[in-house]
């Protein structure tokens, strides 16, 4: 496979993919020469702060509105916090409220940049290279709620409303796109690590100055564990006011990609499995792996939104057949890629959803203010 070997993973990213995404989480400090390219990048992340503050504001001069409510849901650094699984249980949540609902994205990754209607409340009615993976996942996860890419957000809110008849609009990572005016701004943030190294890219993760945050009307920590005090410091030192909910997310099924039939826990308890991801934070989802209870030998890492190709695939099952594991298991996101799977391992996905463990009033309460505030 290409790339390198880490103690517990064949990788199929970079190493310099691999070295960026561990400095920029803050994981380790860099060594000897490293800190010769992290100097080069500080000096970028200078530049790119004093550039991305200016597009926010010119942006922002003068945002289009519209008369129905909309949500964003957003982050200030790049890479996956849990954004997608959070739009989801918007959607259903509105839906239960009497809300016909539309998610409005800009379908990252995805072939072309017009505006398609990835569902209107019913099955998916393009793929995913044309929809985005997270556009296409949602449209799967949530019956009943429409689905619209486009790269113009307010053109995707504006055929929702008009053609599809949305009286509520989730727009899904829009924490920057200032330019369209929303009835609340809620932040995803780990809570435990909000800002990464706290650096701005490319040194960092951060697309934005951290006081970026004083734009949310709510602040919602994913991964809750025990230690969620550097977020809560966080918000206290740059936006105090703005509550803070806490989630995590909470394991629900486990599913054969190819048939879609689905799998009981204990039936893989204690199997040697590997674990295949292409994910922001491959090694959360293998240590969810673990919690539940499966033996996980081996971890198959590609770069976040990788698009899956037949060389892929068999370094793939040819390090289940080193590890000995009869049983390959990804992610949904990672699933709705793996349409080229063909092979007789059993390729099975971990179905996940939002838990809120601190602030559920909170975050009814603020959600409901801004539904029923909308223009």
């Amino acid at each position: 496979m290409k790339g390198e070997r880490s103690v517990r993973a064949e990788v199929g990213e970079s190493r310099a993919a691999g070295w960026w995404r561990s400095m920029a989480r803050g994981d380790e400090l860099p060594r000897g020469f490293e800190w010769i390219p992290v100097g080069v990048l500080t000096l970028l992340s200078l530049l790119y702060g004093i550039g991305a503050s200016f597009v926010l504001w010119a942006r922002g001069w003068r945002p289009v509105r519209f008369d129905v409510p909309v949500i964003s849901v957003g982050n200030v650094v790049v890479g996956g916090t849990g954004k997608t699984p959070l739009v989801v249980y918007l959607a259903r949540l509105l839906q239960k409220k009497g809300r016909s609902v539309a998610v409005v994205s800009r379908g990252y990754g995805r072939e072309g940049r017009d505006l398609v209607v990835v569902t209107r409340g019913d099955a998916p009615r393009i793929d995913w290279r044309k929809a985005g993976d997270e556009p296409y996942l949602t449209a799967l996860l949530t019956k009943g709620v429409a689905v619209v890419v486009a790269a113009e957000r307010a053109r995707g809110v504006r055929y929702a409303v008009e053609k599809l008849g949305a009286d509520a609009v989730l727009l899904d990572d829009a924490f920057q796109h200032v330019g369209l005016a929303r009835d609340l701004d809620i932040l995803v943030s780990d809570a435990a690590r909000p800002f990464g190294n706290g650096y701005l890219l490319p040194a960092g993760p951060l697309r934005e100055p951290p006081g970026g945050i004083r734009r949310a009307g709510l602040i919602v920590g994913t991964r809750a564990a025990d230690d969620s005090q550097e977020l809560r410091k966080a918000a206290e030192a740059l936006a105090p006011g703005i509550p803070i909910v806490l989630t995590r997310m909470k394991p629900v099924e486990l599913w054969d990609v190819v048939t879609g039939d689905t799998i009981r826990l204990k039936d893989l308890r204690e199997r040697p499995v590997v674990a295949l991801s292409s994910i922001a934070n491959p090694l959360d989802f293998e240590r969810t792996l673990e919690r539940i209870g499966l033996r996980v030998v081996d971890h198959c890492i590609f770069p976040d939104h990788h698009a899956y190709e037949d060389g892929d695939l068999e370094d793939v099952i040819a390090v289940a057949a080193e590890s000995g594991a009869g049983v390959i298991v990804t992610t949904e996101k990672d699933a709705v890629r793996l349409d080229r799977w063909r092979s007789p391992l059993r390729l099975v996905a971990l179905g996940i959803e939002v838990e809120i463990v601190e602030g559920r009033a909170v975050f009814d309460r603020v959600v409901e203010s801004a539904v029923a505030g909308g223009r």
